[in-house]
């Protein structure tokens, strides 16, 4: 079955909005066996959108379009759908009687511009949306299958899995397709590729790679559990040091290590400025093992309130091997955790002074009697250098929890 996506709004291609809706749909698809061939991005124009749902309706069976269906006057997908299908338009009762029960709860007075959301080619079939007023609603263009939903992510998202999918297995021939995502840490894209080409996947197994920072995931997707469960194993077995876990990333192994070894961490911020208490206050249940972060960004804090000796900031500088030491070992004290995580760094694109260019970060991890400092150079720009110092932080921080980390 051929599948494609279609993302309606202006602010989509002037980038005002990122366009997460076809990442998740393209995801849960394969969970499915079903795989986007193509995704359109399309603005709020009436003759863009109609040649877009025509052109697609040539080529392929299932269509699945976000944004445009909301009450206001640049909300045209109803309008462009009956258009594409010679469907005249219509008031849609259940779909108004939603809209009026959903703007009833924050007393919002009924208009007559309200009807413009409810008004759908005729014969539409509605997805619920208990999230907004917003119904999905579904409608065949040609042997086409157009489903239309939210642009709201939080929305969409909803719909899809409880809608969507279940009317998708429900009406057309799909496979169980079991999927497993290994991730390893810290190694090079190029190093993962070399052992996956060596393996001879099988064709009826589908292998994909993605580099992200600090993080690569090898996604294997087929009907053959068995299989699959030992190939991801024989994959694992090669990287020994850079294994974090099966479909789990770095923080939240980070947070499933804590837990397993009753440890509490705390931690110490300079470059990364509060985006690793963030990356792990992400993941639910951290706050039984997370109990906070300084952000010392000047050198008066790292001095007046984390305590780092005034003699090693004029010695060795703010980003030393010895203030990273002093502020994990200092963090730990202060919050009596376990572990203590410090990073201090130039994360650009000024800075950098001789023998610390841009991308040099300072690491520390301490338990209050050991400490390990770690110097890393990072590439990439000011966001990435955080994001990459960040993501080796906590994997450096499990390894150390787990016996150690080895360089």
């Amino acid at each position: 079955m051929q599948c494609a996506i279609l993302t309606i709004g202006t602010e989509l291609l002037e980038g005002s909005v990122i366009d997460s809706n076809s990442s998740f749909i393209g995801k849960e698809l394969s969970f499915l066996g079903l795989r986007p061939s193509i995704a359109y991005k399309v603005g709020d124009n009436k003759s863009h959108i109609v040649a877009s749902m025509q052109e697609l309706a040539n080529k392929y069976d299932l269509i699945f379009v976000t944004g445009g269906i909301g009450p206001t006057f640049d909300d045209i997908t109803a309008e462009c759908l009956s258009i594409a299908s010679g469907y005249e338009l219509e008031l849609n009762n259940q779909a108004y009687d939603h809209i009026k029960a959903q703007l009833s709860k924050h007393n919002v007075e009924i208009t007559e511009y309200h009807k413009h959301q409810a008004m759908l080619p005729k014969g539409s079939i509605l997805f619920h949306n208990e999230l907004g007023t917003a119904l999905g609603f579904g409608h065949y263009v040609n042997n086409s299958f157009f489903i239309c939903m939210p642009g709201v992510p939080y929305e969409m998202y909803k719909m899809f899995s409880e809608e969507v999918v279940p009317y998708i297995k429900q009406h057309y021939h799909i496979k169980d397709i079991y999927t497993n995502d290994i991730h390893i840490a810290c190694i090079a894209e190029s190093e993962v590729d070399k052992v996956i080409r060596s393996l001879n996947i099988p064709p009826t197994i589908d292998c994909i790679i993605n580099a992200g920072k600090s993080e690569v995931v090898i996604k294997l997707r087929g009907v053959a559990k068995e299989y699959i469960d030992n190939l991801s194993s024989t994959i694992a077995g090669y990287f020994p040091n850079n294994f974090i876990g099966y479909n789990t990333n770095i923080s939240q192994s980070f947070i499933q290590i804590l837990q397993q070894y009753n440890k509490t961490v705390s931690t110490a911020e300079s470059c990364t400025g509060g985006l690793i208490g963030k990356t792990i206050t992400d993941i639910s249940g951290a706050s039984s093992v997370y109990y906070g972060s300084i952000i010392c960004y000047d050198n008066s804090i790292k001095q007046n309130v984390l305590s780092v000796d005034s003699t090693l900031l004029e010695k060795y500088g703010a980003v030393s091997y010895e203030v990273a030491k002093s502020m994990a070992e200092n963090i730990c004290k202060k919050m009596n955790t376990s572990i203590g995580i410090s990073t201090t760094g130039i994360a650009g694109p000024l800075g950098a002074v001789t023998n610390k260019p841009v991308g040099t970060v300072f690491i520390g991890i301490s338990d209050g009697i050991n400490t390990q400092v770690i110097k890393k150079h990072f590439q990439g720009n000011r966001e990435l250098i955080r994001l990459r110092a960040t993501n080796f932080a906590l994997f450096v921080a499990t390894r150390f929890i787990m016996g150690g980390y080895n360089a």
